[in-house]
């Protein structure tokens, strides 16, 4: 059964006889809401526009969905069509109406059994509130529930924007901790004398300024999480003090005189190379043991496409229930440029640019237009650029490589050729491979 809204020029007692059966809504002219808003307000399978067909790429506009069928009128069939009409009939054919509403309806049926799949592959892809069906993303879920259980310390690297701070959201979420405390704190943004006292609180009087006693970050995470994000950027002099609590799970607060024990678990997090940091003196390599005993690479959005759709998708949803504003879903044009776009700043980004398109859109969908200027323009460059046939080889066997950490061997069998061709290749394409990193030293 379809929901139809009819927009008549004069009643037609034959046009309400083709369209028993199912629920059909006449747009009079006494009504109080103009007739966009009432198509915007509700959702109409089909609309029956009797000699109007200027209101087509308005009513499109309002609801993308909405199958329009023009009826009179002095129309150009084929220009109707291409502006987005299901069918044109320039008079009154009550068997071409009739096909035309069967074709409707079993679209319509089509779309609703596509939307239940579509919710299916959410909830199956989403994880702990992290989404992805990319295998890089349902390897690290897979790894999450392994470690779960048992781990001290975790470090996430990856990219800035790649959600490392919802990766170790989601941990703490089905580790034995989840109903203690998730303390974040982000040590780039510490000043350096005081960033003991930030991580392990003083005593009134302890220094000029201590006004009361503090609890730091370890005691208040208790059984809980402490997040020390961007730990890369931790100052050097206060390196030793952390590896102490890793080491011996013992701090003392500044001024104080007792010893307290660190019962938490340490998720850190970093978009730098720290063995590189190690090398340059500017982080301990014995804190870089003790904080990477378990590794988790986050890849970047360009490098997992495939999830772009279900993000958006799940980032408007969020939006919507965030501040009621009824979106019904992105257009295809602008999943299109959403998929173009290489995203150098990651899924924040993407949840930037999802969030200013659904402020801005005045329709309830968001169009390619709502795009910020330079996501539309690379849509418009991938489609203008063809790489030669190398690049694309390369480009995909870098991403492989990636996938398995560096091994050739495991890379070489899910490319299907022996590890020696890969070898091969790898080296007449230049390509730069990564040293193998096992999740596990």
């Amino acid at each position: 059964m379809l929901n139809i809204l009819v927009v008549p020029k004069k009643e037609s007692r034959i046009l309400t006889a083709l369209l028993g059966g199912h629920r059909v809504d006449i747009f009079g002219r006494g009504e109080s809401e103009s007739l966009l808003q009432k198509i915007a307000g509700n959702h109409y399978d089909t609309i029956l526009l009797e000699e109007n067909a200027g209101l087509l790429p308005s009513i499109k506009a309002a609801d993308p969905r909405a199958e329009v069928i023009l009826l009179g009128g002095e129309v150009d069939a084929v220009e109707a069509v291409r502006k987005g009409a299901a069918a044109c009939f320039p008079s009154l054919d009550p068997e071409g109406i009739r096909k035309s509403i069967d074709a409707i309806n079993e679209l319509v049926e089509v779309r609703r059994e596509t939307t239940e799949l579509e919710k299916e592959l959410f909830d199956r892809y989403t994880f702990a509130g992290v989404v992805g069906r990319n295998p890089m993303m349902l390897d690290i879920f897979n790894f999450l529930r392994r470690i779960a259980p048992y781990f001290k310390a975790v470090t996430v690297m990856g990219e800035t924007g790649t959600g490392k701070e919802e990766i170790a959201r989601a941990l703490h979420s089905i580790s034995p901790a989840a109903k203690s405390p998730f303390i974040a704190c982000n040590c780039g943004g510490l000043v350096e004398s005081l960033v003991e006292s930030e991580f392990f609180g003083h005593v009134k009087g302890s220094f000029t300024g201590a006004v009361r006693d503090k609890v730091g970050i370890f005691e208040m995470a208790g059984d809980g999480v402490v997040f020390l994000d961007e730990i890369g950027d931790l100052p050097l002099s206060f390196q030793p003090h952390l590896l102490r609590v890793l080491q011996n799970g013992e701090f003392r607060p500044v001024g104080g005189g007792r010893t307290l024990k660190a019962r938490c678990r340490i998720i850190s997090a970093t978009n730098k190379d720290l063995a590189h940091e190690v090398k340059e003196g500017r982080f301990r390599e014995d804190l870089f043991f003790r904080l990477t005993p378990l590794t988790i690479l986050t890849p970047a959005l360009r490098e997992r496409k495939d999830d772009i759709i279900l993000l958006s998708k799940f980032l408007l949803k969020r939006f919507c229930r965030r501040t009621d504003k009824r979106i019904l879903g992105i257009s295809r044009a602008a999943q299109g440029a959403l998929i173009s776009y290489d995203w150098p700043g990651n899924v924040r980004e993407l949840d930037n640019v999802i969030e200013q398109a659904a402020i801005l859109t005045q329709e309830s969908f968001i169009r390619l237009e709502d795009l910020p200027l330079h996501v539309r323009e690379g849509r418009d460059k991938a489609a203008q650029v063809i790489k030669p046939l190398r690049e694309y080889v390369k480009s995909y066997i870098e991403t492989v490589l990636r996938r398995y950490n560096g091994n050739r061997t495991h890379a070489a069998k899910a490319l299907g050729i022996s590890r020696r061709a890969l070898l091969r290749k790898i080296s007449a394409y230049s390509i730069y491979c990564p040293t193998k990193r096992a999740h596990l030293r």
